[in-house]
């Protein structure tokens, strides 16, 4: 039997004109799944979005290379701790634990001479540069102060000894309170006249 301007019931889905015969749409070719909106980001060539990379993780925060570690340079290579205070070992300028030290370093003088700064030199000289820096200053500068007592004592026999002597402490004590206040602050003090016999 035939059937006119029609498919035979055997073949429902034959081509007339590149259209499927009986008014149903051609199957889908992709699975059956609808095409993904154009335009929008994260679909189609719109690409991951804003702030995320390839593979949808946000980008390493500040500090960090691509790899998530710490960059070179910071810390030794670590990231710093959120609590940690820098020191002049890591930043050059000094934390308030340093500029302790520095105080104590010049105002030990005033009371052990040069035992005091040799005392805050020999402990803090490979962890601290400016302890380091100060307890020199205040060392060196105690070495001169102890050449001015020993030549006033020689002196001491006459009465230009006593003025000496006194001239010295005087240095000692004044010197002493001004290089403690500086350093405190976080400055690297220098005295007026010093040696560098201790660096």
């Amino acid at each position: 039997m035939s059937y006119p301007n029609g498919p035979s019931p055997e073949d429902p889905y034959s081509q007339q004109g590149g259209q499927p015969s009986g008014g149903y749409p051609a199957p889908d070719q992709s699975g059956g799944y609808p095409p993904p909106p154009q335009g929008q980001p994260g679909y189609g060539q719109g690409g991951p979005p804003p702030g995320y990379e390839q593979g949808g993780y946000p980008p390493p925060p500040p500090g960090y290379d691509q790899g998530g570690y710490a960059q070179q340079g910071q810390y030794g290579g670590y990231a710093p701790h959120p609590g940690m205070q820098g020191s002049s070992a890591t930043t050059g300028q000094p934390n308030q634990d340093e500029r302790t030290m520095g105080l104590l370093s010049h105002l030990s003088g005033i009371l052990l001479g040069f035992l005091g700064p040799l005392i805050f030199f020999l402990i803090k000289k490979d962890e601290s540069p400016f302890v380091r820096d100060q307890a020199a200053q205040a060392l060196n500068f105690q070495f001169i102060l102890l050449i001015g007592y020993l030549i006033s004592a020689v002196l001491y026999v006459i009465f230009i000894g006593a003025i000496l002597q006194l001239v010295v402490w005087v240095c000692a004590v004044v010197f002493g309170i001004l290089g403690g206040v500086a350093a405190n602050k976080g400055e690297w003090y220098r005295y007026p006249f010093n040696v560098s016999w201790v660096k």
